[in-house]
């Protein structure tokens, strides 16, 4: 018995031993996963434009269904504002139809202000997707109103998002970063921008443990206020690769050095969502970057597409009540879309401006080119056909203007004539000759009620323009920044085109705008 039980005892060792050897044979442990590759689908400066959203995450959905790659959805910004969607709701259906998309960060645009920043912030709170800025401030604050970079784990590697800011939104939605008696709300801390994205870079890499950076950018290769998203990268390292938007560009992809002197990786989709923009990291750590046009993709999202639907029909009631009447349309741009405004005189400019001198009672009505983006067709014209062409939150101004500042506007804003300039002014009021061969600008008139004719411009005397509120935010390159207010008030530009249809037109635009009446005279 006592033979046995020992037997028994060095069998149960043996058997321990040998369970042992097995457990810590590397062999037989289980398969350590390969890295996936990690897939950025991107969009940006989408402007109430809704039928690329389903598609979009239509596409993220099939590709994170093939599970070949961890897919993830960011979106640049400038989503709230540039359609009559956006206009009705002050950017509420574009957050609702965001939110069911279910992006998994996003930065901010400089549209986004143009409702107010605490319309911009409840709104946001409400999409509920982790958003990045790392120079957005309120007015004072030491830390940023948003991260300053997102980390997501993906696999075994984690990628940093840093999201920035153009400076020049406190230019171009001013009314957004001041109170109404002028006291600052928030900064975007120009000068130290780069610093800032450096340092959120730094932290994402020595603290969280990123293995890549991602930059998400609303500041565009154009440059404003000295700074331009080749100028960060160029001022930066660490940055492994940069998403831009703002400039509206379709940027496959582009090589710029960083301060190493480093090729850094940056691209961008355009604009409305024409297309999608797609960052691979393979596993090996290499980045590529290409564009998918939103017509290639077959995959839609019914979730999506059904919130898109029932957004529409909400608007559509207040949308299609109509203002006024017409045999012809009213057009800013070419039948690809194209801005015409920006570049020469059109019978929707000239519609727009003498509603706005007209109705606030000026002798000069002035828009920039850049103001305008849709066409309204002939026939019956509605609410939202106006918020189509003129859909950015714009209040209206009375100022005093020099006959000489006049002349300077108009030769500055006319200079890339006929090459478009967003700065190009549509006018009520005035007639004049640009000369595109030496830039300069001649036989310039201003109407005069008294006679009910045009008389040479007075540049010693002072004149009032009605004018948008984009002229203190970087409209017609700053030249009226500091004129006199005559008046202002919280009329914005569509409210007083429909005013003008309406009331003193009475519903109907008769034959005075059938095409442009010769205010702008264009010679080689």
């Amino acid at each position: 018995m006592k033979h046995t039980l020992t037997t028994i005892l060095i069998s149960i060792s043996v058997l321990f031993i040998i369970a042992s050897c097995v457990t810590n044979n590397d062999k037989v442990k289980p398969p350590v996963k390969a890295q996936k590759s990690i897939v950025i689908l991107f969009e940006g400066d989408t402007h109430c434009e809704t039928s690329g959203y389903s598609r979009f995450a239509g596409l993220r959905d099939a590709m994170k269904q093939a599970d070949t790659a961890h897919v993830v959805t960011v979106s640049l910004g400038d989503f709230m504002v540039g359609g009559a969607l956006g206009a009705i709701s002050k950017g509420r259906y574009m957050t609702d139809i965001m939110h069911s998309v279910g992006y998994d960060v996003i930065t901010i645009g400089n549209h986004e202000f143009d409702y107010g920043g605490e319309n911009m912030k409840k709104l946001l709170k409400q999409l509920g997707v982790p958003v990045t800025c790392a120079n957005f401030y309120d007015y004072g604050a030491n830390t940023p109103e948003y991260a300053p970079y997102i980390i997501r784990q993906y696999g075994n590697k984690r990628v940093a998002f840093v999201g920035a800011l153009a400076p020049v939104t406190m230019q171009l939605q001013q009314h957004a970063f001041y109170g109404e008696d002028g006291h600052q709300l928030y900064d975007l801390h120009t000068d130290d921008l780069y610093n800032l994205v450096q340092q959120a870079t730094d932290k994402a890499r020595n603290e969280d443990g990123a293995d890549y950076v991602v930059l998400l950018s609303h500041i565009g290769e154009i440059e404003a206020m000295g700074i331009s998203s080749h100028k960060l990268i160029a001022a930066t390292r660490g940055i492994d690769a940069v998403i831009d938007s703002h400039s509206h560009t379709c940027v496959e992809s582009e090589k710029v050095e960083n301060a190493d002197g480093k090729d850094i990786i940056i691209t961008q989709a355009g604009s409305q969502m024409k297309h999608v923009g797609k960052m691979l990291i393979a596993a090996d750590g290499t980045i590529s970057t290409s564009l998918i046009s939103i017509n290639d993709i077959s995959y839609e999202s019914k979730k999506v597409a059904k919130v898109v639907d029932s957004v529409k029909h909400e608007a559509q009631v207040i949308s299609e009540k109509v203002v006024c009447t017409s045999s012809y349309g009213l057009t800013v741009a070419d039948a690809d879309g194209v801005s015409l405004v920006e570049h020469e005189e059109t019978n929707g400019g000239d519609m727009v401006t003498d509603a706005m001198r007209i109705e606030l009672n000026a002798e000069i009505g002035l828009h920039t080119g850049n103001s305008f983006v849709k066409n309204i067709a002939a026939g019956e014209i509605t609410y939202g056909d106006i918020v189509a062409m003129l859909p950015y939150e714009n209040s209206m101004s009375v100022i005093s203007v020099t006959g000489q500042q006049v002349l300077d506007l108009l030769t500055k804003c006319t200079q890339n004539t006929p090459e478009n300039d967003e700065q190009f002014p549509q006018v009520s009021g005035l007639r004049f000759t640009v000369h595109t061969a030496t830039h300069t600008v001649t036989d310039v008139e201003v109407y005069d009620k008294a006679s009910d004719g045009f008389i040479p411009i007075n540049l010693q005397r002072t004149y009032t323009v009605a004018i948008s509120s984009y002229y203190k935010g970087g409209g017609f390159y700053n030249l009226l920044k500091d004129c006199p207010v005559v008046r202002t008030t919280t009329l914005m530009v569509r409210d007083v085109v429909i005013n003008y249809m309406s009331n003193t037109l009475g519903g109907s635009l008769g034959e005075a705008y059938r095409r442009p009446q010769g205010r702008i005279t264009i010679k080689e």
